[in-house]
């Protein structure tokens, strides 16, 4: 009785391990300049889709940005499954919950004073 108490805990101790490990979202970070042209999956930056407010938009349209979230990966449609999830035969890859910084290649010098004092 003793032993399977033991087994069966050892069990949900490994089982709730596992299913941590796979709860766990991969990050991924791109650098790029945001593609304003609207989808349906959204804004395009390289590979990936994120969702934009319009002032996001704005605020961000022809800057270098870089950009870290979560990765979520829609599967491409198989032509003989029944039901069609999305209309691409391609994988979709979508950063979601999106983190932005600009990125500045180069820094303008700083002005100086040519007064010594």
């Amino acid at each position: 009785m003793r032993k399977n108490l033991l087994l069966t805990a050892l069990f949900l101790l490994m089982g709730s391990c596992l299913f941590a490990q796979n709860d766990k979202s991969k990050r991924v970070t791109t650098i790029g300049i945001i593609d304003t042209m609207e989808t349906k999956s959204g804004y395009r930056i390289n590979e990936y889709y994120i969702e934009l407010t319009k002032n996001q938009l704005d605020s961000l349209k022809g800057k270098k940005v870089s950009v870290t979230g979560k990765l979520l990966i829609v599967e491409g449609i198989d032509p003989t499954s029944k039901e069609m999830v999305q209309g691409s035969l391609n994988d979709r890859f979508f950063i979601t919950e999106p983190k932005f910084t600009i990125v500045y290649d180069t820094r303008e010098p700083l002005i100086q004073d040519s007064s010594p004092y």
